[in-house]
């Protein structure tokens, strides 16, 4: 059996729930039940057919675009996070969170076993989220179809853990299952998430072909641990930060860059009931420490925001979808480039 870390940002996604029933029931993770897991372990691929490696799975993904060079699909903006229509493996188009914190595309268990999902089980990778860690299970889906673009053998990992709060007859267990951006980075020269038109846009052989809103505002961007990443500042520090549409918060900080900037304590709790979830499990924002701090003025895509309100949160430094819901976002995996637009 292989076993190795995958570096794995997943963007905390924020589940409402009743007033009251973060604080009344217990959030646990539990393991899949072996009955499940045994339903996984039946639609493995065939060793005769895998080709592993000690870094892990070697898989050839193949990616048929439309030959129009770029596919526009609705975008499905829900609970704050952006949602696309997919068919797995020919099944009914189903609305999938896209989430540019995630690498890899994951599925809890129960949806590979419905999808039919090939599993790896000889390769268990170790989901780091911003809740914590993990357990996974590889697995390729046979199908992928996004309009009219279609992808044949795509990785991706199997949630082996469950998160449920509740008991008894109320318990429920909390899904997390997400598209993640290396989908995109691997097949295309760029993704543009348009939340103020609606819309996702995948570029395949065509070049981002530039500024379509009337204000523009263009930064650096890398690729780092397999998310996409742009360098902030304020005042003489800068910082990386992921560009996370999985998130539901606007700029996040670490606590490590609080520190830095002079905010290793202060600002107020985060209170509320509803949870934080994802990959690691689910927290209430007073469990996970949530704080608010306020800055004078905070330089960001080229303006200037007084009385700015920032998260210091669990996880990396992030720009959610608070923020990113008033623009034209575009991640540009060919020039390296963040192109920021609106008006």
């Amino acid at each position: 059996m292989i076993r190795h870390l995958f570096i794995f940002v997943l963007g905390a996604a924020m589940t409402a729930c009743l007033i009251g029933c973060a604080d009344s029931f217990a959030i646990k993770n539990e393991a899949v039940p072996a009955e499940l897991e045994q339903k996984l372990h039946a639609q493995a691929v065939p060793a005769s057919e895998l080709k592993l490696t000690k870094a892990g799975l070697n898989v050839r993904t193949v990616s048929v675009p439309p030959s129009e060079g770029v596919l526009k699909v609705p975008m499905y903006y829900e609970n704050g996070i952006p949602h696309i229509k997919v068919s797995l493996n020919g099944r009914k188009p189903k609305k999938f969170m896209l989430d540019t914190g995630a690498t890899f595309s994951v599925f809890d268990a129960e949806q590979a076993v419905e999808y039919g999902l090939r599993t790896v089980p000889q390769v268990r990778p170790t989901m780091a989220g911003v809740l914590g860690r993990e357990p996974g299970m590889a697995a390729l889906i046979p199908t992928v179809q996004i309009g009219t673009w279609r992808l044949e053998n795509l990785p991706c990992i199997i949630r082996m853990q469950r998160t449920a709060w509740g008991s008894g007859i109320l318990k429920e267990h909390l899904g997390v299952s997400v598209l993640g951006v290396q989908m995109a980075a691997n097949h295309c020269k760029y993704l543009t998430l348009d939340f103020l038109k609606g819309q996702v846009e995948f570029g395949f052989t065509r070049s981002y072909p530039g500024q379509v809103r009337k204000h523009l505002h263009k930064t650096n961007l890398s690729m780092k641990s397999g998310v996409p990443t742009t360098v902030l500042k304020f005042g003489r520090v800068s910082w990386e930060a992921v560009v996370d549409s999985g998130s539901v918060f606007g700029v996040q900080l670490d606590q490590r860059v609080a520190q830095v900037l002079g905010y290793k304590n202060g600002g107020w709790n985060v209170g509320g009931n509803y949870l934080i979830t994802g990959v690691g499990g689910a927290q209430t924002p007073k469990d996970a420490s949530v704080r608010v701090l306020e800055f004078q003025a905070l330089g960001l895509f080229g303006s200037y925001y007084p009385f700015a309100e920032v998260d210091v949160m669990p996880g990396p430094s992030r720009l959610g979808t608070y923020l990113l819901e008033d623009y034209r976002v575009t991640l540009d995996f060919e020039r390296k480039l963040l192109w920021i637009e609106w008006g």
